[in-house]
């Protein structure tokens, strides 16, 4: 098992702004904690690290889309969903959650939620 936090898996580094998105609870402890000087912020734009969650479709759809806006440019933007069949939502639902961006990697967040990590098509291979 990996003794990694999930803000590690996250990409989240020292000083970087962490904007969560419908997140549940306290961002910072689902996380395992936060680096020194990341800092999570109440609204994007120009986030550093951007982490939506969604249960359902409907909530895939609106904060899919909040998150890439969000994000600064080459910013790190992820979705999370339960896991394990707990919601409608399967991995595959999430390949077409944003036009015109992919996931490029998947992560455990906890127990409950895995995270896929976006990025502009475009920038996929470089």
């Amino acid at each position: 098992m990996s003794t990694k936090t999930a803000a590690t898996k996250l990409g989240i580094k020292p000083g970087h702004t962490v904007f969560p998105i419908n997140a549940p609870g306290d961002y910072a402890a689902l996380v395992g904690g936060l680096p020194d000087g990341a800092t999570v912020v109440e609204q994007g734009p120009a986030a550093d690290v951007v982490h939506a969650f969604a249960r359902t479709l409907a909530e895939l759809t609106a904060h899919g889309q909040a998150a890439v806006e969000a994000a600064r440019a080459g910013g790190l933007v992820w979705i999370s969903y339960p896991k394990g069949g707990k919601s409608e939502l399967k991995r595959d639902l999430l390949w077409d959650a944003v036009p015109g961006w992919r996931p490029v990697t998947q992560i455990a967040v906890d127990e409950t939620w895995s995270a896929m990590r976006f990025r502009p098509e475009a920038e996929i291979g470089t």
